[in-house]
């Protein structure tokens, strides 16, 4: 426990993770799939939370649209620990809490919204940006008025690196 402690707080990757990581990406590539972006975006989540169990994940009101649970995840509550948080519709909150986290270390937070909102989340997200701290921002699709899902019409994947 106490070099997982040591790891996690040191901010190091789990030994096996590049290798879990390329295995889930030839598999990936293998299927070729067109599916929307969000749908792709909980793919990876769920494949990085196999490996990352310092993942702390949550969402500004809107986990069914954008899709930031995973299979394990547990809601954060009063009572009890987890590793999903329901923040409501606080986008700024959302993400100060995040810069927080990864200011003190030991786990890797990511919150989701509508790229719409991030204006509410502006002063959080520049801070994060001034103090070159990583919690990872996720921006699903940009409005309903533009869509929920964006299909690419070509195969994106045939034309990454990763996938050649």
């Amino acid at each position: 426990m106490a070099a997982e402690f040591e790891r996690r707080t040191a901010g190091r990757l789990p030994e096996h993770f590049a290798a879990h990581v390329q295995a889930a990406l030839q598999s990936v590539c293998e299927k070729g799939e067109k599916i929307a972006t969000r749908k792709a975006s909980q793919n990876s989540i769920e494949i990085l939370a196999q490996v990352l169990p310092e993942l702390v994940g949550g969402s500004a009101d809107l986990t069914p649209s954008n899709l930031t649970d995973w299979s394990n995840s547990v809601a954060v509550t009063r009572e009890n620990g987890g590793n999903y948080i329901h923040y409501g519709v606080r986008e700024f909150g959302m993400a100060a809490v995040m810069n927080g986290m990864a200011l003190h270390g030991g786990v890797k937070p990511f919150g989701a919204t509508f790229l719409m909102f991030s204006e509410y989340a502006r002063n959080a997200l520049r801070m994060a940006a001034l103090m070159k701290i990583n919690p990872v921002f996720v921006f699903t699709h940009d409005s309903i008025g533009l869509g929920e899902d964006f299909t690419p019409r070509t195969n994106l994947l045939n034309r990454l690196p990763l996938c050649a």
